[in-house]
């Protein structure tokens, strides 16, 4: 098999040990999205098959499944069981299921049927970004888990993509050290950067309301409109200023930024007022993940983060 993704040496050698088998089973590759699970799991059901990863789209024992950012249903599940009724052209069929961590209770329990097939002829393929699957989906696969770059290798990528040292700290922080999200978040990337230069800047917590362009009524720069299509990363940028100024602050011995760094912010906020903007932050992602989240919402996290 070959290796086709950046890093995880574990995961390559977990699956290639997974292709050794006699009868490989049901396999979870579970991981955050951008570290190279679905590459992966192609060239495993290309190595099953015996194709390529290019030819799986004209291999008929081979189904993929991608509802991308739809929930994959139970429709979607008896569809797949009623193509495991024909028989193979080949010694087996490949399933693979994207998105599974947002497979409905009502799927995952059809999904079983597939998953205790004792003659291996029908092998599935789940990529999961969360741990939302049943124990008793689990507990029927071999799970590979997926980790994000160490900063040193994720800084090692950037370079290759002509990130300057400077920036590879913010890039990498905001692609969740993941190197294949970085291809989107290059885009909207020197607009983040900026912004956080104007955050150092500041010289009163005030200030915050103009950088996010808080003040005047359905201001279409309004900060939550223009990046509600990749808020996390915009929430992380925040958070990444934030949490290195605490870094510094606290002395880490060994890092490599010093208070001068960041601007008039350094002044504006003691250690444990930093602390608790971190945690504010981090409640607002996870919130932001559940799909109930506002511009209102953003406004009540730049309100404590100036009356904190």
């Amino acid at each position: 098999m070959k290796k086709t993704f950046i890093g995880n040496e574990d995961a390559y050698k977990q699956l290639t040990g997974y292709l050794d088998m006699k009868h490989p089973g049901p396999l979870i590759l579970y991981g955050k999205k951008g570290l190279g699970k679905r590459m992966a799991a192609e060239e495993t059901a290309g190595a099953i098959l015996g194709c390529g990863r290019e030819e799986l789209g004209h291999n008929v024992d081979f189904y993929l499944l991608d509802k991308q950012n739809d929930p994959v249903r139970v429709e979607d599940i008896l569809t797949l069981l009623e193509k495991s009724s024909i028989a193979a052209l080949g010694t087996c069929k490949v399933y693979l299921i994207c998105h599974a961590e947002k497979m409905n209770v009502q799927a995952q329990n059809k999904l079983l049927k597939l998953l205790e097939d004792r003659n291996r002829t029908n092998i599935v393929i789940l990529l999961c970004e969360r741990d939302t699957l049943l124990d008793t989906i689990k507990s029927r696969c071999l799970t590979i888990s997926f980790f994000p770059l160490s900063d040193k290798e994720m800084s090692s990528y950037l370079a290759t993509k002509g990130i300057s040292d400077e920036d590879t700290g913010l890039a990498g922080f905001i692609c969740g050290n993941c190197p294949y999200r970085w291809k989107e978040a290059s885009y909207y990337f020197p607009v983040l950067k900026d912004i956080g230069m104007q955050i150092q800047k500041i010289s009163t917590r005030e200030e915050l309301f103009r950088v996010f362009r808080l003040i005047q009524e359905k201001d279409a720069g309004e900060f939550y409109a223009v990046h509600s299509g990749h808020y996390i990363e915009a929430l992380s940028t925040i958070q990444y200023l934030f949490f290195t100024l605490l870094t510094v602050k606290v002395a880490a011995p060994s890092y490599n930024m010093q208070e001068s760094d960041f601007g008039n912010l350094k002044d504006l906020y003691t250690v444990r007022e930093l602390s608790v903007v971190c945690s504010e932050i981090a409640k607002h992602q996870k919130k932001w993940l559940t799909g109930a989240y506002s511009k209102n919402d953003f406004f009540d996290l730049v309100r404590s983060m100036v009356r904190v």
